[in-house]
């Protein structure tokens, strides 16, 4: 069952939190346990068996390594053996299922990226194996985090699983976010999404038309994992937990490192703490720190997706960001304007290689894009342009923070402190769109869990 959908919505999240709050302490990890199971194995129980096996595996795997992590031969050969086994089966897994063979299993993802990390931190000592089985398995299966993240530290996890509040503060504070994830996803993600299809369904592109098609892929796609990260984030919120921030405006940085510094931040620190730093450490010389990021990133892109072009966007966003570093960091520094355009032009020639379905269509949308198409317009183009370049500006201006002091200043005047009161208002009338939105409205699949 998807967090964005009416059922979930009006039917089944209601009753979860009002039983939630009611329930005694001591039953609310097993409630939300039974919850997230049901909930991701809703309409498919076989799903719930993908994550079954994960959870025994490393339940027992991180026993077995704590016991052998005074043998260091012995316990790097279980974590390089648990590593490269739950990747080939989440890679197999997610093949066969992209074929027809075997129902997806959504969230595999992040579930197998949980359960490495907690069997990592074991290995390193940052924490002991959990002997409660009830908290292990709800950090790997609470259900918020299974679409979209964020990738949570599992320590972190457990010590806000102990010393959680509920209250009517974080129930009203989670509610209001998970509206606006809500509305991020269903209202701008959807249409951006619908876009985006109708435009590459399109026989030839013309060059408006290929740079519509790229702009709206991204904001598709930043706005599809930033509903679902936020909706995330007050679900959690609403039962207690404070799950970390996972975008931060990516949009309108100057360079392209700032820009994935800003993008998926949880997913980049994962891969930052549990495979750059462990598996290579300290490294001395400056080809070596380099080629590490870039093969940390052709491993980002694979997270995606192990499909060709996965790894050649991660290949290609560890080039740039080793290029920039290497060379033109202090121009781009120096010329904020001048690095917000070439990371935003950079940036859509980039994102075609997350869309297209083979190099073949790569290289013809960017020699498109670069006006040796279709001609520099067509009627198809003219059209989306005019009828959707308002939403295109809203969508700018939701998913950058240029006008976050103008926001500030006017909050702390009598007009906007008037806005503030009538805020629950807002709220309620956000919530009421956003079923309209999902009742009548055209909903675009998910392209990223099919990845």
């Amino acid at each position: 069952m998807y967090l964005a959908s009416f059922t979930f919505t009006v039917a089944v999240l209601p009753v979860l939190l009002l039983c939630y709050y009611f329930i005694p302490a001591k039953g609310k990890t097993a409630f939300l346990l039974v919850c997230s199971f049901l909930i991701y194995a809703w309409g498919a129980p076989v799903r719930a068996l993908y994550l079954l096996a994960y959870l025994g595996f490393d339940y027992g795997m991180g026993l077995l390594l704590e016991f052998a992590r005074p043998h260091r031969t012995t316990s790097t050969f279980l974590l390089g053996g648990s590593a490269v086994l739950q990747v080939a089966v989440m890679t197999t897994v997610r093949e066969f299922a992209a074929a027809g063979g075997l129902l997806f299993p959504f969230g595999i993802a992040i579930y197998t990226l949980q359960g490495l990390g907690y069997l990592i931190g074991i290995y390193r000592g940052r924490h002991p194996a959990s002997r409660n089985f009830l908290h292990l398995a709800l950090y790997l299966s609470f259900f918020p985090m299974l679409y979209a993240g964020p990738v949570v530290n599992y320590l972190e996890f457990n010590e806000q699983m102990q010393k959680r509040q509920c209250n009517i503060i974080c129930l009203s504070e989670g509610l209001a976010l998970f509206i606006q994830g809500l509305a991020e996803k269903v209202v701008l993600a959807d249409t951006f999404g619908y876009m985006f299809r109708e435009l590459r369904a399109a026989g030839s592109l013309s060059m408006l038309t290929a740079w519509l098609m790229t702009i709206s892929f991204a904001m598709y796609l930043y706005f599809e994992l930033l509903g679902y990260s936020e909706m995330a984030r007050g679900l959690g919120k609403a039962f207690g937990f404070d799950l970390p921030k996972n975008f931060n405006h990516p949009f309108f940085t100057p360079s392209i490192t700032s820009f994935m510094q800003s993008w998926n931040i949880t997913l980049l620190l994962w891969f930052q703490t549990n495979f750059r730093h462990f598996l290579f450490g300290k490294v001395e010389k400056k080809w070596q720190k380099y080629a590490v990021i870039i093969l940390t990133w052709v491993f980002i892109g694979g997270f995606y997706g192990m499909r060709v072009q996965f790894l050649l966007w991660g290949l290609a966003i560890g080039v740039l960001v080793t290029i920039e570093q290497l060379v033109i960091a202090p121009l781009l520094n120096q010329r904020y304007l001048l690095g917000m355009i070439y990371t935003a032009l950079l940036m859509q020639f980039v994102w075609v290689l997350f869309f297209a379905e083979n190099l073949t269509e790569v290289g013809y949308v960017w020699r498109t894009m670069l006006g040796f198409g279709s001609g520099i317009a067509d009627q198809n183009g003219l059209y989306f342009f005019t009828s959707y370049i308002a939403l295109i500006l809203l969508g700018l201006y939701v998913a950058t923070d240029l006008f976050r002091n103008i926001s500030d200043r006017i909050g702390t005047t009598a007009f906007g402190r008037a806005v503030d009161r009538l805020k629950p208002i807002w709220h309620g009338l956000l919530m009421i769109f956003c079923l309209a939105s999902m009742l009548y409205g055209e909903r675009a699949a998910g392209l990223w869990l099919l990845l």
